[in-house]
């Protein structure tokens, strides 16, 4: 690898904390629409199911009404969720523990970017809530975009707008199959920041448990 020159960035559950950020959207959900259709069991139950059918972002949002209404005896439509959604969670978001002195540092010592998926309104919100926009050189949102991750041209186009080579970068995220296997797809060296050792074991790469420990690594 030669000299490290950029650092890119997920976003949820790497520099926001996506899982609060959805907890709060479902009761947010649930108080504006369990007046109309009152809900069986407890509050708490009911989260749990949206937070299993959501799927830390990756079990389909237009999935996810049609599922929870196995649990839920309501006549919100998918469009209604989805609107509610997009102008709602992006305003919940909550910083990763140490966000802001972990950007101080790597910011004096690196280009910083960011790569995220989702819808360009919801991402934007997301960066503009936790106000770390002004910290990076570079952002995409795969919504503003033709590609999105796991996608070998996204990463790239990232490279490109920090005018640097893939080989000069680092890519940190938490999910392995966009994250990691993009990253090593576009020739990026990644840091896959996760609690639990027993996931993807075969995965030789450096690991991390929290951003704090970029510090000591770059």
């Amino acid at each position: 690898m030669k000299k490290l020159k950029a650092v890119v960035f997920d976003v949820d559950n790497t520099l926001i904390d996506r899982r609060k950020a959805f907890y709060d959207l479902c009761s947010y959900i649930i108080n504006k629409y369990s007046p109309l259709y009152p809900i069986d069991g407890s509050k708490d139950e009911l989260i749990a199911h949206m937070v299993r059918i959501d799927g830390d972002g990756y079990g389909g949002l237009k999935k996810f009404i049609p599922t929870l209404k196995k649990y839920w005896n309501m006549e919100i439509t998918t469009e209604d969720f989805l609107n509610d959604r997009n102008e709602v969670f992006g305003k919940l978001s909550v910083p990763m523990p140490d966000l802001y002195e972990v950007l101080e540092i790597l910011k004096k010592k690196y280009k910083l970017g960011i790569i995220t998926n989702g819808y360009s309104k919801v991402q934007r919100d997301k960066i503009d809530t936790v106000k770390i926009a002004d910290y990076f050189d570079d952002i995409i949102v795969s919504g503003e975009t033709d590609y999105e991750k796991p996608d070998r041209e996204i990463f790239e186009l990232s490279c490109r707008n920090l005018g640097v080579e893939p080989d000069e970068t680092v890519y940190v995220g938490d999910y392995f199959p966009n994250d990691i296997a993009g990253a090593i797809g576009a020739k990026i060296m990644p840091i896959w920041i996760n609690e639990d050792p027993n996931e993807h074991k075969e995965y030789e790469g450096i690991r991390i448990t929290k951003l704090t420990d970029l510090l000591k690594l770059l």
